[in-house]
């Protein structure tokens, strides 16, 4: 009897604390860990959500970026940290659903060691040309790589990021050669099929709209399966009319994740938080401006995207034979 009633206290004793825990959370400064560098789309999505969130959270929310290897440096970090989600991350789609699959030596994999938090933001990326290319559309880009006798040359701001990923994708899909030229910067990228150091890249809007509109570079078509509502006469990759382009598709995507590990009550808790934060009118407004769309999900439904999101680049990595030593 004594040990059935110490049994009883003690379960009432672990529930209050639990109960107790979970009123008190936050009660001391968030850090979110931008994995790539200062003043990118990441970073100044990352302090939107920030911003909002210290508001209604009523205790700090610090952004830290942490860049290197593609994302691998700023997951590191917050593997290093407790899994008391006082230090969460803003996965983006080659850290959290490329990288294991290009990089031989990752020594972790992101969606065993991260637990999904929220989605917060998709966005297109513009395929782009050199204004001297005889090609104003997709298929005659396609037409024209088939007719040359060297391959073409593409940019991107680095190995393994979705500019990278949606030309390899392109190849694939239509059966094409092209040539990786990789840059630390998409400014740099675009800058080289300006002068034409390169033939064409992927680029996100934001990043390449002032090049489009000046006319220093021509875009002939936006990676996603629905156009832009910043540039609704762009059709997309899959308008194409090439055949094997149809269910053309490359979404760059970021969301919040924390280390496994983490109390589910304080994920439910982040995930009420950041989905308000980005149903507030001017959050959706700023995210707009930036050529992106605010698309806040349940940790449920964020870990099913990401699940096929990795099967998606990991049956391309294997197709094409693309490997980071």
């Amino acid at each position: 009897m004594r040990f059935k009633f110490a049994f009883a206290i003690a379960t009432v004793v672990a529930f209050l604390a639990q109960h107790a825990d979970a009123q008190t959370y936050p009660d001391r400064p968030i850090r979110l860990v931008v994995p790539t560098g200062p003043g990118g789309a990441s970073d100044i999505v990352a302090r939107i959500v920030a911003d909002k969130l210290q508001a209604s959270l009523h205790q700090p929310v610090v952004v830290e970026n942490r860049a290197g290897a593609n994302g691998n440096v700023g997951a590191a970090y917050v593997l290093s940290q407790p899994a008391d989600g006082y230090t969460l991350m803003l996965g983006h789609i080659g850290l959290m659903t490329i990288n294991s699959h290009l990089y031989k030596d990752m020594t972790f994999k992101p969606l065993n060691e991260f637990v999904p938090v929220a989605r917060t933001t998709t966005y297109a990326n513009l395929l782009i040309v050199n204004n001297n290319l005889p090609v104003r559309s997709t298929k005659e880009l396609i037409e024209y790589a088939r007719s040359r006798t060297t391959p073409l040359t593409f940019s991107s701001a680095g190995v393994g990021g979705s500019l990278h990923m949606g030309f390899e994708l392109l190849k694939a899909d239509a059966d094409i050669k092209a040539q990786h030229v990789p840059y630390t910067a998409t400014a740099k990228a675009m800058m080289s099929v300006a002068s034409g150091e390169t033939d064409a890249t992927f680029a996100d809007i934001l990043a390449s709209a002032a090049q489009v509109n000046s006319n220093a570079v021509r875009a002939i078509a936006i990676s996603s399966k629905q156009r832009s509502p910043l540039m609704p006469n762009l059709p997309a990759v899959s308008e194409s009319g090439v055949a094997s382009l149809a269910e053309f598709d490359v979404t760059g995507w970021n969301g919040i994740v924390a280390k496994a590990g983490t109390p589910p009550d304080r994920i439910k808790l982040l995930n009420e938080h950041i989905r308000r934060a980005m149903d507030a009118p001017d959050v959706i407004e700023r995210i707009a401006k930036l050529g992106a769309e605010v698309s806040p999900t349940t940790p449920e439904t964020f870990g099913v995207f990401m699940r096929a999101e990795d099967k998606k680049w990991g049956d391309l990595v294997r197709r094409a034979d693309l490997r980071i030593e």
